[in-house]
Order: C-alpha cells, then structure tokens, then sequence
C-alpha cells in the first residue's frame, strides 16, 4: 500500500528536483561539448509561443474561472506518455489562473493521472485514489479529478466503488478539464450526475453522485500546445503519435488509447520551438510507435523526414527517439543517427526497439509481423549503419506457449546481440487481449525463474558496458544536484547522462566538479563505474573540485618538503576529518526486482510490479510502468 512517508516519488514537484572494458568507438569520438545552442535570437517572439500566450489570456478570462488564488497538484502514473498528457492537463490548469504546489494536503484541486495498461497498474491507481479520497475526508482536498488510461479500462468499477471523485476524464477528454474545474468552483456543495456527450462508440457512463464521468471520444486531437513541461528544465518529452493500429495479442494499448493518429508536421514543430525558447537542450520524441509517424497523414511512414526537419532546426544539442517498432527502418532513417559536431543537433545513436521475444512462432503468436530472421537483418543492420550504437530494448518471458527451448533461444539471443540496455517483463494475461485465451500459459513460479535468470544474464552485459565508458571524455548533460547520504544537496556533486542514458530508465552520471551549472554540457572523463551508474570528472582543469581534505594534505606535503629542504622537523600530521559516504546511489545503482521506488531504474528492468511507487502527498517523480513492455 502506497503510505505519505515515502510520498516524495510520485507528486510531481512545482520545481525541478534536484569485466574488461569493451570498445565503444562513439565514445571515443564524441565531439566536444559547447554552449547551449542559441538558435532562436530574435528579438521578436516566434510565432508558436506567441499563439499561446493568445490560448492562455483567453483561457484566463473566462467569466466562469475560479477567483484568483486557488490551488492545484498533480500525480501522474505511468509512462512519459501519460506524463506529456499530465503536463497538458497542468498548462491549462495553470491559464485558468490556479498555481501549482506540491502540498496535497491543503489543496483545492488534486488530479491524479492514471495508468491502466495492466492489472498491477491499475490496482496502483485505485490504491491512490482510495488515499486521496481518505484526504479529501480529512478536509485536505476540496475537488478530486482522476485522468488517464485507467479511466477507459475501469472507469465504471471505479466510479462505483470511488463516487467520492468529483470528476473522471479520458485520456480524450483533457481538454475539458478546464470546463471541469470552472463548474465545480460554481457549483461547489452541488452532488450530481453529468455525462458529457461524446461521439463514443460506447454507452456513456453516468455514476452517480460523481460530478462528471467523462466518456471516451475516441478523438484524439493531440493538442499539447499548452502544457507545462514537469521534467528537468534541459530535458522534455515531445510526443508525436497516440494510439496504436499494431494490435499486439497481449497488449490493450489499442483499446485504450484507440487507433494510431499522427501529430501534425507543422504542431510539432511549433511545439518543439516553444520548448527549445524555454531552454530544452534534449528533445525526447515519444508515441505508442515512433517509426510508424506520418502513415495516416501521407500513406506511408515518414520519421525520417521529421527528425531531418527538426534537425535542420538546430534547436536542441540532442535529439533522442523512444519507442521504435522493428520496421520501417530504411536507410534514410538510419542515416540521420549521428554524434554531430559542436553547435550542431545531434540524432543520438541510441535506438529503443522493443522486440518482446526472438522465437519465430512466439513471435506470431504476439503478432509482432516480424520473424527472427527479420529481426536480427535488422539489428546486424543498425549495428553496421550507426556508429557507437546503444540499443535499448524490452523483452517478454512466459509468453504462453515458451517452451524451455524457446526461452532458451531468448537467452541466447541477448548474449549475441548484447543489447547495452535492456527491460525484461514476466507475461501478463489482461483481460481482453487475445493471449489471455491462448493455451500453453505458463505457470508464475516457472515466469518468475526464468525472469530472474534472463535478468542476471542481461545485467552482466550492462555492466561490461558501464566499465567500457573508463578512462572515455564524453559529454554529460547535467539534470539535477547530487543529494547526500543525509538527504542535503550537494553543490559540488551533479547527476546526469551521456548520449548512452535515456531520462528516467536508464543508469546515472554522477559529476563531481567546481561550478557545475543544471542543465549544462559539460565535457567530462568517465573515472569508475559503481554498478551500472557511471563516476564522471570535468576535463576542464577550471572545474574540477579538490575538497578540503585533498586541500590539507597538499599544504602538509608542501609544509613537509619546505621543511626537509631547510633541515627542520617535519610537521605533525593533522587528523583527518569524517567525511560523509558520498552521494546516495539515486534510483540507478545495479538493477531492481520490480518493487522499490520506482521510475529510474539500471540497465534493466524486472517486471511484475515494475516500480511501484510509494504515497502521492509531495516531491517529484512517477512510477515506472509495469509488466508487459510496450
């Protein structure tokens, strides 16, 4: 059960939280780092921010809006693709006039965002809603709006079970949060049924005595344009797609989210001008399937052409694409995945291929449209056409039918192909998805076993990897100051990636160093590997940090010589003083079983729980997901 005291990983904060070596020749050849690219000089605003401004005052004078000095948080569940649409929710929220605290227990408006893509998730979910109910009990929440994907799988049996929840929205339905939280303010102390009438295939749901229980519209209009990144200043996602036409036998992705819709060319441009105006050096572009952008729009996939146009841009130091689908990949794609010069944007070569499994019949039983020789033309592809390559995958274990052989097929395909980082989920039968009716399912104990031994196998790769980074000059990209065992922050002490390390999944790079900035470059020598995280100093002499001791026992050395060269007594050695142990391991460190603290994790990641978080009350952070990997 989630409980307030480990409450700070899951609120999302107002501000931003603080083996032999292999070869790695994009290690070795990574350019030097500069100065944030500076595209955007003109004294004029651009035009995409300045529509904005134009949503929010009209936003801001509604005759309905709150009076000024109400309060709203948020928690959000689940992958960075509910949390582009919890920042969304939040950018309205705030022109509406409400300003943003990380106190849930004094709040007029609290909005959970919901993952509902397993079971396990969503029994997080109602473990979260039944403690904000408690706190709205306790006088603490006035209004109480639950969101996302949980909504659309069990938005009736929660709705029954919570009618102390003021309003339910889809994951269709954001943009009318605003319209929400307007009638609730005018009509506080009123109880009744609502249901908005949508274009839903659906019978609307009305529960009462909640206020408003929205039903899907299956209308993705895939307007972020108001949203307020909730990441680290330097890094935000920008999602380019929604929903998903693969219809994967274990997944219900497409259920709940509907059919793939490809965001504008020209809405996603502007998006990106506005986040690289507010100073985004790392541009993260998320979907259910990136490679798969620009089909409904054109009649065929077209990600080549959005990453080539947003490169010209020149906006950001790094571009990273996540969620990849193992087709669709043609050389005009693979071409743009470079380490560029200085000043120029970079495609990181980091490829995040979710495979699921590499058996041929598995494969088709998942409905992957991929066999094993399809998939391995494609790795020996990407490893030969993109330098310094890192390949992120996830894959499924106790898929039904996985004989002993065909799992050990799996183990021996990761040793092949050593993927650098790598999620491993035990196979979980969602109502609905036809695997759930497969014959074959395999028995827990059986899953859990061959989980555990997939994972030891991946974490030994990955920690080869990790040390083959020793004694490398690379560029990290600096998120947030290092926190001591004692919980302090850590001035000299940064934690950050290199191109190797995805936001939130991947292992750390902690710097320690003089003047270290938040949301710099910095050109650093990689020094040690603790587990999978990463031990970095500037290669800049300016900033590197000598502590004090280091500093005391230089002058005694100095003393010592001066003293030897004019025939005196050397000078008695002072104590040493207590030191503290360092900076915490973070959420990296070696590998998790799943539980724990969620979100961040090493290389890999078990599944099961996959992260679950602790309580909703304050701090930063969101929840890792949970079994199947997408």
């Amino acid at each position: 059960m989630p409980t307030k005291e480990n409450a700070a990983e899951n609120l999302i904060p107002v501000e931003t939280p603080s083996a032999e070596p292999a070869n790695n020749p994009a290690v070795e050849s990574a350019p030097v780092a500069t100065d944030a690219l500076c595209p955007l000089e003109s004294p004029e605003k651009p035009a995409s921010v300045v529509a904005v401004e134009k949503l929010v005052a009209e936003i801001a004078a509604r005759p309905d809006a709150p009076a000024p000095g109400w309060t709203f948080s948020v928690a959000s569940l689940g992958c960075p693709k509910n949390l582009v649409d919890a920042e969304t929710m939040v950018g309205r929220l705030a022109a509406l006039g409400g300003e943003m605290t990380p106190d849930a227990e004094n709040v007029d408006v609290f909005l959970l965002n919901t993952c509902g893509f397993l079971r396990s998730a969503r029994d997080e979910a109602a473990e979260f809603i039944a403690e904000a109910v408690a706190e709205k009990g306790a006088g603490g929440v006035r209004f109480l709006l639950v969101s996302g994907c949980a909504v659309v799988s069990d938005g009736e049996e929660l709705a029954a079970r919570f009618p102390e929840v003021d309003a339910w929205l889809s994951p269709f339905d954001e943009a009318k949060i605003v319209d929400v939280v307007c009638e609730l303010f005018a009509q506080e102390g009123e109880t009744k049924a609502h249901c908005v009438e949508t274009e839903a295939e659906e019978t609307p749901l009305v529960v009462a005595p909640s206020r408003f229980l929205y039903t899907p519209s299956r209308n993705l209009t895939l307007d972020d344009s108001l949203r307020t990144p909730l990441t680290s200043p330097n890094v935000a996602y920008l999602k380019i797609a929604d929903g998903c036409d693969r219809f994967c036998t274990y997944c219900a992705i497409p259920k709940i989210r509907g059919r793939f819709v490809s965001k504008p060319l020209e809405a996603i441009v502007d998006e990106a001008e506005r986040l690289a105006v507010a100073g985004v050096r790392e541009l993260v572009l998320i979907a259910q399937e990136t490679t798969f952008w620009g089909s409904d729009l054109f009649g065929e996939p077209r990600l080549a052409q959005l990453l080539a146009t947003l490169k010209e841009k020149n906006w950001f130091d790094w571009i990273r694409v996540l969620y990849t689908y193992p087709q669709h990949w043609g050389s005009d794609l693979t071409s743009l995945y470079r380490m560029e010069a200085p000043g120029t944007t970079s495609i990181l070569p980091y490829v995040d291929v979710p495979l699921q499994h590499c058996n041929s019949e598995l494969l088709k039983k998942m409905n992957r449209r991929v066999d094993k020789a399809q998939t391995e033309d494609l790795l020996a592809r990407l490893r030969e056409e993109i330098p310094g390559l890192v390949l992120r995958t996830s894959l499924i274990v106790g898929f039904p039918g996985e004989t002993e052989a065909a799992y050990q097929e799996l183990v021996d395909f990761v040793e092949k192909w050593k993927f650098e980082r790598a999620g491993v989920f035990e196979f979980s039968a969602e109502p609905g998805t036809p695997a759930a009716s497969l014959d074959g399912q395999v028995p827990e104990e059986i899953k859990r076993r061959r989980l555990e031994r997939l994972c030891a196998k991946q974490e030994r790769i990955s920690r080869r990897f990790a040390r083959s980074f020793i004694g490398q000059t690379v560029d990290v990209m600096l998120d947030s100051r290092g926190v001591s065992d004692g919980g302090t922050t850590m001035r000299n002490v940064c934690v950050g990636r290199t191109y190797a390390e995805a936001p939130d999944v991947d292992p750390l790079v902690y710097v320690t160093g003089r003047d270290l900035e938040v949301g710099s470059v910095v050109r650093c020598e990689i020094v040690d590997a603790q587990g999978l995280d990463l031990i970095a100093v500037p290669v800049d002499p300016e900033k590197i940090f000598v502590s004090k001791d280091e500093r005391r026992i230089a002058a005694e050395r100095e003393e010592a010589a001066r003293a030897r060269e004019l025939g005196l007594e050397p000078p008695k050695k002072a104590a040493p003083k207590k030191t503290s142990n360092g900076p915490k391991g973070g959420k990296g460190g070696d590998w998790k079983k799943g539980g724990g603290k969620g979100g961040k994790n090493g290389g890999w990641k078990k599944g099961g729980k996959g992260g679950k978080p602790g309580g909703w009350k304050k701090g930063g952070g969101k929840s890792g997901k949970s079994g199947n990997a997408e």
